[in-house]
This record gives structure tokens, C-alpha cells and sequence, in this order.
């Protein structure tokens, strides 16, 4: 095998590595999702009513740009791309009429679907396993 293919391999093999290391369960990942379901479904379906919502406006909206979009919500960042940073400020928005709660239960309905996201969709360009599973709940 040439030594173009092998680094190729290797750069993929990387890849998927990080990958999976950003996907790896910590020890509180199933707990946090038991007590979000337990006490603040509400909120969790606020914020997935939010990004369903964004996708039925806009249908270029794929997975990677829901990630990326809770991703930059939970570092309290902004994003170049106009589609994620629309998906931010529906966000925030939500965020603002959720005055009742605190930052850390927020966040944690983010980190929450942020875990649903990467663990029903592949994240490639233009997936969205993510959104078919959660719009079945959505009316």
C-alpha cells in the first residue's frame, strides 16, 4: 500500500476517533438524561421545538447544523454560518421566555439534546436522522 493511501487511512482512522471520544458516555450522561426526562421534559421540548421548527422554515438544515448550533448555545458562542446562527438566536429566544429556570438546568436540556443528536444521526452533510426521530413527536 502506498504511503498516500496509509496516511489517508490514518487521517480517517483520527477521525473517527475524536469522534468517538466527543460521543463517549461520561459516567453522569445516562443520569443526566433520566433526570431531564424525569423533571424538565418541558424544557427539552422547548428546545426541540425550536430546531424542528427552524428545519420545517428551512429544509437545508441538516443535523450537523443542530449540533453545531447546541454546541455553540452551550459555550454561549455565535456562529459565521447564517443557518446555525438563526438556530442560536431561536435558541436564545426560548431561552429568554424560559426566565423560570436556571442556566445550569438549561444547559443541561442543550448537553441533553446534543447527546439525542449525535446518537440518532451520523452527523455527515446533509443528514438528518436526527430530525425524522425527533419530528415524530412534534406536531
Amino acid at each position: 500500500m502506498s504511503k498516500v493511501k496509509l496516511k489517508g487511512r490514518k487521517r480517517a482512522l483520527q477521525k473517527v476517533n475524536i469522534r468517538r471520544g466527543s460521543l463517549k458516555k461520561g459516567p453522569d450522561s445516562g443520569k443526566l438524561l433520566k433526570r431531564m426526562t424525569r423533571d424538565h421534559l418541558d424544557v427539552l421540548q422547548n428546545i426541540e421545538f425550536v430546531l424542528v421548527s427552524a428545519h420545517r422554515d428551512d429544509p437545508r438544515i441538516d443535523d450537523r447544523k443542530i449540533a453545531d448550533a447546541l454546541k455553540a448555545s452551550i459555550r454561549d458562542d455565535w456562529s459565521q454560518d447564517t443557518r446555525v446562527q438563526s438556530l442560536i438566536d431561536g435558541l436564545d429566544e426560548m431561552r429568554q421566555m424560559r426566565s423560570d429556570i436556571s442556566d445550569n438546568v438549561w444547559r443541561a436540556g442543550l448537553q441533553t439534546v446534543l447527546q439525542s443528536v449525535h446518537r440518532h444521526s451520523s452527523l455527515m452533510p446533509g443528514a438528518r436522522g436526527y430530525l425524522s426521530f425527533v419530528s415524530d413527536f412534534m406536531p
